[in-house]
């Protein structure tokens, strides 16, 4: 395998690193063909370009590399499905854009596109512009609100695009989205009574998802639940320090109590790190067990495959190799993001049907956004979207408890915004076992406080190192896994240790506030 590892000056956003899962050659991407004016067919249709500009380089899954090949096929399929109507799709790659950053530096080659090559737009021809970049690019969204041109964004979302005055064409179709995680977490803490909570997160550059979610958790906390007293513990978990991956597995070692502590896992989709795991056949392998009873995961709802999504996934998969020179290292493949563009294509082909046949013409930009807004599009192969009310995409986040029985993660609790009634669902019949004594969720606080402030603990002469805060929390989120068990070296025997000298000195540092 090949680790790509990029400074973190060089990005600001999600930028997920893909070096772990794929490996793929440079390309020669073809220059944009001439715009298909008027009725390029001759067949009396309208006809609409997708205009895709995005990245080249080969670091991140948002990479043109990596979806193209669902702009393709979706392509290919709508033509299929449905009539009406011609799609022509123009990429407009440069070397130059490579990160994330280089791709605000020119955005000059999609208005160049749109004035030289698009118009004069006739009556019978639109366009779209796609946009798989590392964020929602507001400046794309100001030009289509200028051209009154429909904007779609598949990369990952970060809901600044909601205001439909301001950005009344655009619609966001990513599907990783990072405002869910607060508007999740504010109602579990409403349905279990917790008003104080503690989070820990890696302020390192290693994994930016981190960073990212954690700012966007406590951001939204504040404005929206202003009565959550919200306990942040930084750790700077950077290449070179301890780390803390092992200290839910330590902490029952060193016979901290369980009891008061419910762990909740956001992990960076794709993990680098690997599989959140339990078992790998050696002696610790029970206490591992005991500790993952107190572990959820949350998450987005696992997606149920169907034949038809195992055969377009391979499609992608072949496409992919074959035009785009990916090679997939072991058990990886096609992301999310390559079934975005699909999507992406797909609904967009359903709200066209949907114009022609109401107004026989295709609309403007803000005719065909607002036609994404309160909609479910549904697809057969790469599964239902739905858009809410703010022409952002919206995918359930689950609440995922560790079945004891069974060994493995099971969804209970659910939430899909802009649907669901304001409230978490249950997963079916699916209830949480909680690992207290009494079986029921963990207290607002534990005994001895946050930072062991209780005169009633110190009375009783609870006194704890300051270590052992990061295991007291009632409630305790963690950002990709800074103090879960990644059970993934079988070459050590002690994995698991995080000796009482290391959690003193703190190596991955702690930072007050």
């Amino acid at each position: 395998m090949i680790f790509f590892r990029i400074p973190r000056e060089r990005f600001s956003d999600v930028a997920l690193l893909v070096g772990t899962l794929m490996i793929c050659m440079p390309i020669a991407w073809p220059r944009p063909s001439p715009p298909p004016r008027g009725d390029p067919r001759g067949d009396g249709l309208p006809s609409v370009t997708l205009l895709v500009y995005g990245l080249q380089g080969q670091f991140y899954l948002q990479s043109l590399v990596f979806t193209a090949s669902g702009f393709d096929l979706g392509v290919r399929d709508a033509m299929k499905r449905f009539g009406g109507f011609n799609i022509s799709l123009i990429y407009v790659p440069t070397a130059d854009i490579l990160v994330c950053q280089d791709t605000a530096a020119y955005f000059d080659r999609v208005s160049h596109y749109y004035y030289t090559q698009f118009l004069p737009q006739t009556p019978s021809s639109s366009i779209a512009i796609i946009y798989p970049g590392c964020d929602e690019s507001t400046t794309l969204a100001q030009l289509g609100r200028e051209w009154n041109a429909l904007v779609m964004t598949t990369g990952t979302i970060y809901s600044n695009l909601r205001d439909r005055v301001l950005f009344p064409t655009t619609v966001a179709l990513g599907p990783r989205q990072y405002e869910i995680y607060g508007v999740f977490l504010i109602r579990l803490f409403a349905k279990f009574n917790w008003t104080s909570v503690g989070l820990i997160y890696d302020i390192s550059d290693r994994v930016s998802f981190n960073r990212i979610v954690s700012s966007r958790i406590q951001a939204y906390l504040r404005r929206n639940a202003p009565s959550v007293q919200l306990h942040s513990f930084p750790l700077d978990c950077g290449v070179g320090k301890k780390e803390t991956d092992y200290a839910e597995v330590e902490s029952r070692k060193m016979g901290w109590d369980h009891g008061e502590i419910a762990w909740i896992s956001m992990d960076v989709p794709q993990n680098s790190l690997g599989p959140l795991l339990w078992q790998m056949h050696d002696t610790n392998d029970e206490i591992a067990l005991a500790s993952f009873r107190s572990v959820f995961k949350l998450e987005s709802c696992a997606r149920k495959p169907t034949a038809k999504y195992d055969a377009l996934l391979e499609e992608f998969r072949t496409r992919s190799e074959r035009i785009y020179n990916v090679t997939f290292a072991p058990n990886a493949g096609p992301s999310e993001y390559v079934f975005a563009a699909y999507s992406a294509v797909m609904s967009l082909a359903q709200v066209l049907v949907q114009s022609l046949n109401a107004s026989n013409k295709i609309g403007n930009g803000r005719d065909i956004a607002q036609r994404f807004l309160n909609t479910t599009f549904d697809d057969p192969a790469a599964g239902d979207m739905f858009v809410d009310d703010a022409g952002e995409r919206q995918r359930p986040l689950c609440l995922a408890d560790f079945d004891m029985e069974f060994r493995t993660f099971r969804e209970v609790l659910s939430y899909l915004r802009g649907k669901s009634l304001n409230e978490i669902d249950r997963v079916g019949n699916n209830s949480i076992d909680w690992s207290t004594p009494d079986g029921k969720p963990p207290p607002n606080e534990p005994f001895c406080g946050f930072r062991n402030e209780k005169s009633a603990c110190r009375d009783q002469g609870y006194i704890v190192n300051i270590a052992a805060i990061l295991t007291t929390l009632a409630c305790c989120l963690i950002i990709a896994g800074t103090a879960l068990t990644y059970r993934r070296n079988r070459i050590d025997p002690d994995w698991w240790r995080v000796a009482q000298n290391h959690l003193n000195s703190m190596e991955c540092q702690l930072i007050s506030r």
